[in-house]
């Protein structure tokens, strides 16, 4: 039972994570600039974060850095073996998808950390 749980967390933070990255992508979807690629995957990481760490706070940080490293492996499967894009030459540009695990993470760190100075005092 708890592994279907981690499942459906982990999948529904992937979801909520994919939804915002579109989200984003398509409000500033002008140039292709480092701001403009990896400022969706930092607003998705955090906000992805944020619902990992609601689910399950004992393991809101695991489960959101676990879901990071899903979506970072599948969109550069998806990318590089799927539609065969060749690395180009910037390479932050190309690996763009590598920051989900960073700002996943941050999301549920910072999520928990303002959860624990409320709750405090």
């Amino acid at each position: 039972m708890n592994t279907l749980l981690l499942f459906l967390r982990t999948a529904v933070a992937a979801c909520l994570g994919l939804l915002v990255w579109v989200l984003v992508r398509d409000a500033f979807a002008t140039e292709e600039s480092l701001l403009t690629v990896t400022l969706p995957v930092w607003v998705a990481g955090l906000a992805g974060g944020v619902v990992s760490a609601l689910f399950a706070p004992r393991q809101g940080i695991a489960l959101a850095f676990t879901t990071g490293v899903i979506m970072a492996v599948l969109f550069l499967a998806f990318r590089h073996l799927y539609l065969g894009l060749p690395l180009g030459a910037n390479t932050l540009l190309t690996l763009w998808p590598m920051w989900f695990p960073v700002a996943y993470y941050l999301g549920a760190y910072g999520y928990l950390t303002l959860l624990q100075r409320l709750y405090r005092k």
